[in-house]
């Protein structure tokens, strides 16, 4: 009965972990859209593609990192590492493979995908626990 009860568990936080990077990666897709949308309107130099794609990713990983959390409902920094290690070291891969090389354009990357999906997740664990005393 208690190994059924862990497995359980530990099904819910992968289907949690799962519907959670779904909808990030829907979020990121869905700003890199409406900002390739703001370079062609308002006639943006291309040189600013590189920001906005960085800004979706971190948009993207902010919002799984907190659907996550939410549906976990605690440790929300830990959900952010992992959230935020799976994104980055997926991207860098995919650069690595294409053919480019670490840079310390790279570390920046990291520092902000990391940051956003650990306030992600610790927001989306925080969300519910306000109360006011006053």
């Amino acid at each position: 009965m208690y190994n059924g009860f862990l497995k359980k568990e530990h099904t819910n936080k992968k289907s949690a972990y799962l519907k959670g990077g779904v909808i990030g990666v829907l979020a990121c897709l869905t700003m890199m859209m409406l900002f390739s949308a703001v370079l062609l309107i308002f006639n943006i130099d291309r040189k600013y593609a590189a920001v906005f794609a960085t800004m979706s990713v971190a948009v993207g990983s902010y919002i799984a990192s907190r659907i996550t959390a939410k549906k976990i409902g605690d440790k929300g920094y830990v959900v952010g590492l992992v959230i935020g290690g799976v994104i980055f070291a997926t991207i860098t891969l995919i650069s690595i493979i294409i053919g480019n090389s670490l840079s310390l354009n790279t570390f920046f990357h990291f520092i902000i995908i990391m940051l956003s999906s650990l306030v992600g997740g610790i927001t989306g664990v925080n969300k519910d626990k306000h109360k006011k005393y006053i």
